[in-house]
Protein backbone atom coordinates (compact mmCIF):
# COMPACT_ATOMS: atom_id res chain seq x y z
CA UNK A 1 0.00 0.00 0.00
CA UNK A 2 1.44 3.37 -0.99
CA UNK A 3 1.77 5.98 1.73
CA UNK A 4 1.50 9.70 1.13
CA UNK A 5 4.89 11.38 1.70
CA UNK A 6 5.29 12.75 5.22
CA UNK A 7 2.50 10.59 6.66
CA UNK A 8 4.50 7.78 8.27
CA UNK A 9 4.62 7.79 12.08
CA UNK A 10 6.47 5.28 14.25
CA UNK A 11 5.09 4.87 17.77
CA UNK A 12 7.61 3.32 20.16
CA UNK A 13 5.64 1.43 22.80
CA UNK A 14 2.39 -0.50 22.48
CA UNK A 15 0.99 0.14 25.94
CA UNK A 16 -2.29 1.94 26.35
CA UNK A 17 -0.75 5.39 25.79
CA UNK A 18 1.04 4.29 22.61
CA UNK A 19 -2.08 2.53 21.35
CA UNK A 20 -4.22 5.60 21.97
CA UNK A 21 -1.70 7.81 20.17
CA UNK A 22 -1.62 5.38 17.25
CA UNK A 23 -5.42 5.26 17.08
CA UNK A 24 -5.74 9.05 16.97
CA UNK A 25 -3.05 9.27 14.31
CA UNK A 26 -4.70 6.58 12.22
CA UNK A 27 -8.02 8.43 12.42
CA UNK A 28 -6.16 11.49 11.12
CA UNK A 29 -4.94 9.50 8.14
CA UNK A 30 -1.38 8.69 9.16
CA UNK A 31 0.29 5.36 8.39
CA UNK A 32 1.28 4.05 11.80
CA UNK A 33 3.94 1.54 12.80
CA UNK A 34 4.03 0.44 16.45
CA UNK A 35 7.34 -0.91 17.70
CA UNK A 36 7.45 -2.98 20.88
CA UNK A 37 9.16 -6.30 21.64
CA UNK A 38 6.13 -7.48 23.61
CA UNK A 39 2.48 -7.93 22.73
CA UNK A 40 0.27 -4.83 22.97
CA UNK A 41 -0.94 -3.90 26.43
CA UNK A 42 1.02 -6.57 28.30
CA UNK A 43 3.29 -4.27 30.35
CA UNK A 44 2.07 -1.79 32.96
CA UNK A 45 -1.14 -1.32 30.95
CA UNK A 46 -2.14 -4.90 31.78
CA UNK A 47 -2.01 -4.79 35.55
CA UNK A 48 -3.39 -1.44 36.66
CA UNK A 49 -6.47 -0.91 38.83
CA UNK A 50 -8.54 0.04 35.79
CA UNK A 51 -9.66 3.45 37.04
CA UNK A 52 -10.56 6.35 34.74
CA UNK A 53 -10.14 9.13 37.22
CA UNK A 54 -10.34 12.83 36.50
CA UNK A 55 -10.10 13.04 40.31
CA UNK A 56 -6.44 12.00 40.02
CA UNK A 57 -5.54 15.63 39.44
CA UNK A 58 -4.08 15.57 42.96
CA UNK A 59 -0.30 14.92 42.80
CA UNK A 60 1.27 12.18 44.88
CA UNK A 61 3.34 14.65 46.86
CA UNK A 62 1.36 16.97 49.14
CA UNK A 63 2.52 19.28 51.95
CA UNK A 64 3.39 16.99 54.83
CA UNK A 65 3.78 13.85 52.71
CA UNK A 66 7.53 13.92 53.26
CA UNK A 67 7.06 13.63 57.02
CA UNK A 68 5.14 10.36 56.58
CA UNK A 69 7.87 8.67 54.55
CA UNK A 70 10.04 7.44 57.49
CA UNK A 71 7.04 5.76 59.09
CA UNK A 72 6.06 4.12 55.82
CA UNK A 73 9.59 2.84 55.30
CA UNK A 74 9.68 1.31 58.77
CA UNK A 75 6.39 -0.51 58.15
CA UNK A 76 6.94 -3.64 55.99
CA UNK A 77 3.23 -3.57 55.19
CA UNK A 78 3.10 0.17 54.48
CA UNK A 79 2.23 1.75 51.11
CA UNK A 80 5.87 2.63 50.27
CA UNK A 81 8.98 0.45 50.19
CA UNK A 82 12.50 1.32 49.05
CA UNK A 83 14.83 -1.64 48.66
CA UNK A 84 18.05 -0.85 50.57
CA UNK A 85 20.18 -1.70 47.53
CA UNK A 86 18.34 0.97 45.52
CA UNK A 87 18.21 3.75 48.12
CA UNK A 88 21.15 5.76 46.77
CA UNK A 89 19.92 5.44 43.19
CA UNK A 90 16.47 6.82 43.98
CA UNK A 91 17.65 9.58 46.35
CA UNK A 92 17.91 12.33 43.68
CA UNK A 93 14.39 11.53 42.46
CA UNK A 94 13.05 11.70 46.03
CA UNK A 95 14.73 15.07 46.54
CA UNK A 96 13.02 16.44 43.44
CA UNK A 97 9.76 14.89 44.64
CA UNK A 98 10.10 16.77 47.92
CA UNK A 99 10.65 20.07 46.09
CA UNK A 100 7.24 19.65 44.46
CA UNK A 101 5.29 19.30 47.72
CA UNK A 102 4.81 22.99 48.55
CA UNK A 103 1.22 24.21 48.38
CA UNK A 104 2.06 26.55 45.50
CA UNK A 105 3.60 23.73 43.47
CA UNK A 106 0.78 21.33 44.37
CA UNK A 107 -1.87 23.73 43.07
CA UNK A 108 0.05 24.34 39.84
CA UNK A 109 0.50 20.60 39.29
CA UNK A 110 -3.15 19.93 40.08
CA UNK A 111 -4.20 22.54 37.51
CA UNK A 112 -2.04 20.91 34.84
CA UNK A 113 -3.25 17.40 35.64
CA UNK A 114 -6.85 18.61 35.68
CA UNK A 115 -6.41 19.99 32.16
CA UNK A 116 -5.18 16.57 31.01
CA UNK A 117 -7.58 14.29 32.90
CA UNK A 118 -10.83 16.25 32.86
CA UNK A 119 -13.50 14.50 30.81
CA UNK A 120 -11.48 11.29 30.47
CA UNK A 121 -14.53 9.01 30.25
CA UNK A 122 -16.01 11.09 27.42
CA UNK A 123 -12.63 11.27 25.66
CA UNK A 124 -12.15 7.52 25.96
CA UNK A 125 -15.49 6.39 24.54
CA UNK A 126 -14.81 6.89 20.79
CA UNK A 127 -11.80 4.55 20.79
CA UNK A 128 -13.44 1.40 22.22
CA UNK A 129 -16.59 2.24 20.25
CA UNK A 130 -14.46 2.21 17.10
CA UNK A 131 -12.86 -1.06 18.25
CA UNK A 132 -16.22 -2.72 18.96
CA UNK A 133 -15.87 -2.92 22.76
CA UNK A 134 -17.95 -0.03 24.14
CA UNK A 135 -18.79 -2.10 27.23
CA UNK A 136 -15.23 -1.67 28.49
CA UNK A 137 -15.80 1.95 29.50
CA UNK A 138 -17.97 2.18 32.60
CA UNK A 139 -18.92 5.22 34.63
CA UNK A 140 -20.11 4.00 38.01
CA UNK A 141 -17.79 5.94 40.31
CA UNK A 142 -15.32 4.72 42.90
CA UNK A 143 -14.83 5.16 46.64
CA UNK A 144 -12.27 5.53 49.44
CA UNK A 145 -13.05 3.69 52.68
CA UNK A 146 -11.56 4.95 55.97
CA UNK A 147 -11.35 3.16 59.28
CA UNK A 148 -10.09 6.07 61.34
CA UNK A 149 -11.06 9.70 61.72
CA UNK A 150 -7.37 10.60 61.56
CA UNK A 151 -6.91 9.02 58.13
CA UNK A 152 -10.08 10.66 56.84
CA UNK A 153 -8.98 14.09 58.06
CA UNK A 154 -5.48 13.47 56.74
CA UNK A 155 -6.87 13.38 53.19
CA UNK A 156 -8.82 16.63 53.57
CA UNK A 157 -6.46 18.62 51.35
CA UNK A 158 -6.84 16.10 48.55
CA UNK A 159 -10.62 16.44 48.71
CA UNK A 160 -10.32 20.23 48.76
CA UNK A 161 -8.06 20.20 45.68
CA UNK A 162 -10.48 17.95 43.82
CA UNK A 163 -13.59 19.93 44.73
CA UNK A 164 -11.90 23.16 43.67
CA UNK A 165 -11.53 21.61 40.21
CA UNK A 166 -15.12 20.49 39.90
CA UNK A 167 -14.91 16.90 41.13
CA UNK A 168 -18.06 15.77 42.89
CA UNK A 169 -17.41 14.11 46.25
CA UNK A 170 -20.03 12.57 48.54
CA UNK A 171 -19.11 11.61 52.12
CA UNK A 172 -21.09 8.80 53.75
CA UNK A 173 -21.04 7.74 57.39
CA UNK A 174 -22.71 5.23 59.69
CA UNK A 175 -25.72 3.46 58.24
CA UNK A 176 -25.27 5.20 54.90
CA UNK A 177 -22.11 3.15 54.37
CA UNK A 178 -23.83 -0.14 55.13
CA UNK A 179 -26.68 0.78 52.82
CA UNK A 180 -24.31 1.75 50.02
CA UNK A 181 -22.20 -1.44 50.19
CA UNK A 182 -23.04 -4.03 52.88
CA UNK A 183 -19.85 -5.98 52.11
CA UNK A 184 -17.62 -3.31 53.62
CA UNK A 185 -16.14 -3.90 57.08
CA UNK A 186 -18.31 -2.55 59.92
CA UNK A 187 -15.29 -0.60 61.22
CA UNK A 188 -15.39 1.73 58.20
CA UNK A 189 -16.24 5.15 59.63
CA UNK A 190 -16.22 7.24 56.44
CA UNK A 191 -16.84 6.34 52.81
CA UNK A 192 -15.83 9.00 50.29
CA UNK A 193 -17.68 8.36 47.02
CA UNK A 194 -16.67 10.00 43.74
CA UNK A 195 -19.70 9.08 41.62
CA UNK A 196 -18.60 10.58 38.29
CA UNK A 197 -15.41 8.54 37.88
CA UNK A 198 -15.09 5.55 35.55
CA UNK A 199 -13.26 2.27 35.23
CA UNK A 200 -12.25 -0.39 32.71
CA UNK A 201 -13.20 -3.94 33.77
CA UNK A 202 -10.52 -5.55 31.58
CA UNK A 203 -7.55 -3.31 30.67
CA UNK A 204 -5.82 -6.03 28.65
CA UNK A 205 -8.90 -6.68 26.50
CA UNK A 206 -9.16 -2.94 25.87
CA UNK A 207 -5.55 -2.81 24.63
CA UNK A 208 -6.04 -5.92 22.51
CA UNK A 209 -9.18 -4.48 20.92
CA UNK A 210 -7.42 -1.20 20.13
CA UNK A 211 -4.54 -3.13 18.57
CA UNK A 212 -6.88 -5.28 16.49
CA UNK A 213 -8.69 -2.19 15.20
CA UNK A 214 -5.37 -0.56 14.35
CA UNK A 215 -4.32 -3.63 12.36
CA UNK A 216 -7.66 -3.64 10.55
CA UNK A 217 -6.99 -0.02 9.59
CA UNK A 218 -3.59 -0.86 8.13
CA UNK A 219 -1.24 -0.26 11.07
CA UNK A 220 1.92 -2.35 11.29
CA UNK A 221 3.14 -3.93 14.54
CA UNK A 222 6.87 -4.63 14.72
CA UNK A 223 8.13 -6.87 17.54
CA UNK A 224 11.57 -5.31 17.98
CA UNK A 225 13.65 -3.58 20.63
CA UNK A 226 14.35 0.06 19.82
CA UNK A 227 18.02 0.89 20.32
CA UNK A 228 18.23 4.48 19.09
CA UNK A 229 17.60 6.89 16.25
CA UNK A 230 19.29 7.97 13.05
CA UNK A 231 19.10 11.76 12.69
CA UNK A 232 19.85 14.19 9.91
CA UNK A 233 19.22 17.91 9.90
CA UNK A 234 17.63 17.86 13.36
CA UNK A 235 15.07 15.24 12.36
CA UNK A 236 14.71 11.52 13.00
CA UNK A 237 15.08 9.68 9.69
CA UNK A 238 15.01 6.13 11.02
CA UNK A 239 14.26 4.33 14.25
CA UNK A 240 17.12 1.92 14.98
CA UNK A 241 16.10 -1.50 16.31
CA UNK A 242 17.80 -4.78 17.15
CA UNK A 243 16.59 -6.12 13.79
CA UNK A 244 17.32 -3.20 11.52
CA UNK A 245 16.01 0.34 11.01
CA UNK A 246 12.43 1.51 10.53
CA UNK A 247 12.06 4.52 8.26
CA UNK A 248 9.64 7.18 9.42
CA UNK A 249 8.55 10.78 9.00
CA UNK A 250 7.84 11.25 12.72
CA UNK A 251 8.32 9.27 15.91
CA UNK A 252 6.38 9.13 19.18
CA UNK A 253 8.19 7.83 22.27
CA UNK A 254 5.58 6.14 24.47
CA UNK A 255 7.74 3.40 25.96
CA UNK A 256 6.70 3.74 29.59
CA UNK A 257 9.46 3.14 32.12
CA UNK A 258 11.98 2.60 29.30
CA UNK A 259 11.35 6.00 27.70
CA UNK A 260 14.17 8.00 29.28
CA UNK A 261 16.78 5.73 27.72
CA UNK A 262 15.34 6.79 24.35
CA UNK A 263 14.51 10.45 24.98
CA UNK A 264 18.02 11.01 26.35
CA UNK A 265 19.42 9.95 22.96
CA UNK A 266 17.50 12.92 21.55
CA UNK A 267 18.99 15.26 24.15
CA UNK A 268 16.10 15.16 26.64
CA UNK A 269 17.17 13.36 29.79
CA UNK A 270 14.42 13.47 32.39
CA UNK A 271 14.25 12.13 35.98
CA UNK A 272 12.05 9.16 35.11
CA UNK A 273 11.84 6.52 37.83
CA UNK A 274 10.21 3.11 37.82
CA UNK A 275 7.60 3.06 40.55
CA UNK A 276 6.82 -0.61 40.90
CA UNK A 277 3.22 -1.59 41.60
CA UNK A 278 1.63 -4.93 42.38
CA UNK A 279 -1.71 -6.64 42.05
CA UNK A 280 -3.42 -9.83 43.04
CA UNK A 281 -6.23 -11.20 40.87
CA UNK A 282 -8.74 -13.29 42.79
CA UNK A 283 -10.75 -15.83 40.83
CA UNK A 284 -14.37 -16.55 41.80
CA UNK A 285 -14.58 -13.96 44.61
CA UNK A 286 -17.46 -14.38 47.03
CA UNK A 287 -17.76 -10.59 47.17
CA UNK A 288 -17.53 -7.93 44.48
CA UNK A 289 -17.53 -4.31 45.65
CA UNK A 290 -20.44 -2.27 44.39
CA UNK A 291 -17.90 0.04 42.74
CA UNK A 292 -14.08 0.09 42.74
CA UNK A 293 -13.13 0.82 46.35
CA UNK A 294 -9.80 1.83 47.85
CA UNK A 295 -8.52 1.66 51.39
CA UNK A 296 -8.08 5.20 52.65
CA UNK A 297 -5.19 4.04 54.81
CA UNK A 298 -3.46 1.55 52.51
CA UNK A 299 -4.29 3.28 49.20
CA UNK A 300 -4.89 -0.03 47.42
CA UNK A 301 -7.87 -0.47 45.09
CA UNK A 302 -10.29 -3.38 44.89
CA UNK A 303 -11.73 -3.30 41.36
CA UNK A 304 -14.36 -5.69 39.98
CA UNK A 305 -12.92 -7.17 36.78
CA UNK A 306 -14.26 -9.54 34.16
CA UNK A 307 -11.82 -12.21 35.37
CA UNK A 308 -12.49 -11.72 39.09
CA UNK A 309 -11.50 -9.18 41.73
CA UNK A 310 -8.26 -7.24 41.29
CA UNK A 311 -6.49 -5.70 44.28
CA UNK A 312 -3.90 -3.25 43.01
CA UNK A 313 -1.59 -0.70 44.53
CA UNK A 314 1.64 -0.31 46.53
CA UNK A 315 4.74 1.68 45.66
CA UNK A 316 8.16 0.07 45.58
CA UNK A 317 11.40 1.62 44.40
CA UNK A 318 13.81 -1.08 43.28
CA UNK A 319 14.62 -0.30 39.64
CA UNK A 320 13.83 -2.13 36.43
CA UNK A 321 16.06 -5.16 36.94
CA UNK A 322 15.21 -6.41 40.45
CA UNK A 323 12.90 -9.43 40.69
CA UNK A 324 9.39 -8.97 42.09
CA UNK A 325 8.82 -9.14 45.83
CA UNK A 326 5.47 -10.86 45.93
CA UNK A 327 5.23 -10.28 49.67
CA UNK A 328 4.07 -6.82 48.53
CA UNK A 329 1.24 -8.44 46.61
CA UNK A 330 0.28 -10.50 49.66
CA UNK A 331 0.04 -7.29 51.69
CA UNK A 332 -2.58 -6.11 49.21
CA UNK A 333 -4.56 -9.30 49.71
CA UNK A 334 -4.45 -8.91 53.49
CA UNK A 335 -5.69 -5.34 53.12
CA UNK A 336 -8.56 -6.41 50.89
CA UNK A 337 -9.72 -8.96 53.44
CA UNK A 338 -9.72 -6.27 56.12
CA UNK A 339 -11.77 -4.05 53.84
CA UNK A 340 -14.17 -6.87 52.92
CA UNK A 341 -14.06 -9.34 55.82
CA UNK A 342 -16.40 -11.84 54.13
CA UNK A 343 -14.14 -12.18 51.09
CA UNK A 344 -13.39 -15.72 49.95
CA UNK A 345 -11.94 -16.63 46.57
CA UNK A 346 -10.43 -19.24 44.30
CA UNK A 347 -7.00 -19.09 42.74
CA UNK A 348 -4.69 -16.09 43.24
CA UNK A 349 -2.50 -14.58 40.51
CA UNK A 350 0.25 -12.15 41.53
CA UNK A 351 1.70 -9.51 39.23
CA UNK A 352 4.24 -6.69 39.32
CA UNK A 353 4.68 -3.85 36.82
CA UNK A 354 6.67 -0.65 36.41
CA UNK A 355 4.87 2.67 36.56
CA UNK A 356 6.88 5.33 34.70
CA UNK A 357 6.90 8.16 37.23
CA UNK A 358 8.28 11.68 37.40
CA UNK A 359 8.87 13.63 40.63
CA UNK A 360 6.21 16.26 39.88
CA UNK A 361 3.49 13.65 39.13
CA UNK A 362 3.10 15.00 35.57
CA UNK A 363 3.89 13.10 32.37
CA UNK A 364 6.17 14.29 29.60
CA UNK A 365 4.07 15.21 26.56
CA UNK A 366 5.11 17.31 23.60
CA UNK A 367 7.64 17.86 20.85
CA UNK A 368 11.30 17.12 21.40
CA UNK A 369 13.24 20.39 21.63
CA UNK A 370 16.13 18.84 19.71
CA UNK A 371 14.55 16.57 17.08
CA UNK A 372 11.72 18.44 15.41
CA UNK A 373 9.75 15.39 14.28
CA UNK A 374 10.03 13.49 17.58
CA UNK A 375 7.29 13.62 20.20
CA UNK A 376 7.10 12.46 23.81
CA UNK A 377 4.17 10.69 25.49
CA UNK A 378 5.43 8.98 28.64
CA UNK A 379 5.83 9.22 32.41
CA UNK A 380 2.16 9.05 33.37
CA UNK A 381 2.76 7.26 36.67
CA UNK A 382 -0.61 6.35 38.17
CA UNK A 383 -2.67 8.01 35.41
CA UNK A 384 -1.60 6.29 32.19
CA UNK A 385 -4.99 4.75 31.50
CA UNK A 386 -6.81 7.92 32.53
CA UNK A 387 -4.55 10.28 30.61
CA UNK A 388 -4.11 8.22 27.43
CA UNK A 389 -6.84 9.79 25.25
CA UNK A 390 -5.93 13.40 26.05
CA UNK A 391 -2.25 12.62 25.54
CA UNK A 392 -3.12 11.15 22.15
CA UNK A 393 -5.11 14.25 21.23
CA UNK A 394 -2.15 16.50 22.08
CA UNK A 395 0.34 14.39 20.15
CA UNK A 396 -1.96 14.07 17.14
CA UNK A 397 -2.51 17.82 16.99
CA UNK A 398 1.21 18.59 17.27
CA UNK A 399 2.15 16.15 14.52
CA UNK A 400 -0.56 17.65 12.30
CA UNK A 401 0.82 21.14 12.91
CA UNK A 402 -2.24 22.24 14.89
CA UNK A 403 -2.54 23.97 18.25
CA UNK A 404 -3.71 21.36 20.78
CA UNK A 405 -6.88 22.05 22.74
CA UNK A 406 -4.88 21.23 25.89
CA UNK A 407 -1.81 23.38 26.54
CA UNK A 408 1.19 21.02 26.43
CA UNK A 409 3.64 23.46 28.00
CA UNK A 410 3.20 22.21 31.62
CA UNK A 411 4.22 18.75 30.38
CA UNK A 412 7.32 19.76 28.40
CA UNK A 413 10.51 17.77 28.91
CA UNK A 414 12.45 21.01 29.28
CA UNK A 415 10.78 21.80 32.62
CA UNK A 416 13.33 19.71 34.48
CA UNK A 417 16.40 21.39 33.02
CA UNK A 418 14.85 24.84 33.41
CA UNK A 419 13.72 24.54 37.05
CA UNK A 420 15.79 21.72 38.49
CA UNK A 421 12.61 20.27 40.02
Amino acid sequence: MSVEPGRRVAVVGAGVVGLACAAHLQIRGYAVTLIDPRDPGTHCSFGNAGCLSRASCVPLGLPGTWKKVPGWLLDPKGPLVIRPSYALSVAPWLWRFRQNTTLERVNAIADALHSLLDGTVVKWRPLPDRAGVPELIRQEGYAFAYRSEAAFLGDALGRELRRARGVRIDVLAGGEIREFDPALAPEISHLVVLPEQGHVPNPLRLSQALAQRLRAGGATFVAREVTGFELAGGRVQRVATDQGPVETDAVVIAAGAHSNALSSQLGSEVPLETERGYHVMLASPSIQPRIPTASGEGKHFATPMEEGLRIAGAVEFAGLAAPPNHDRADVLLEGAKRLFPGLAHGSVERWMGHRPSLPDSKPVIGRSPNAHNAYFAFGHGHVGLTGAPATAEIVGALIAGETPAIDPRPFAAERFSETGR
